[in-house]
């Protein structure tokens, strides 16, 4: 597994993985799908309450977001074998998966209506768990044990 590892001044290490990076853009990019389906229905008592929210301002960047997002989530899923992260089978189980919901946010673009919308929103409450099951069941069990303790015996001793 890729890491980066920061050395201070006084002397301590911070390990940053590759993965936790990974992990943290697919949470960050699974929200606007997410979001943006769940506010398209909501967007009459936002305006009434004045809330400035991207389905009232913006309705069709709000429907824009939801597809570009769900193509960032698929190149997200895709990368995770590269380094190291998952085995290849995550890749490919979780293509379909990313399809779908990429076919529901392109959907929600082109018709841009409220059934389109509860569909991507139900469908996203199902995606992002099947999504970390995934990659729970589809981990690398490679670890990084010597560099790990090459630095705990250079740096920390």
């Amino acid at each position: 597994m890729t890491c980066v590892r920061f050395i201070d001044d006084t002397g301590s290490v911070l390990v940053v993985y590759t993965g936790g990076w990974l992990l943290a853009g697919i949470m960050f990019s699974w929200q606007f799908p997410h979001f943006c389906a769940l506010s398209w229905n909501l967007r009459p008592d936002y305006s009434r309450a004045g809330y400035q929210m991207m389905s009232v301002v913006e309705p069709s960047l709000c429907c824009r977001r939801a597809v570009q997002y769900s193509l960032l989530l698929t190149g997200l899923c895709l990368t995770m074998p590269f380094y190291s992260v998952t085995t290849w089978t995550f890749a490919v189980h979780s293509l379909p998966l990313n399809a779908y919901l990429t076919y529901l946010s392109s959907r929600f673009y082109t018709d841009a209506d409220s059934s389109s919308s509860r569909r991507l929103f139900r469908y996203s409450l199902v995606h992002l768990p099947a999504i970390l099951l995934l990659m729970l069941l589809c981990k690398n069990s490679v670890t990084d044990t010597s560099q790990d303790q090459l630095v705990q015996q250079k740096f920390l001793s």
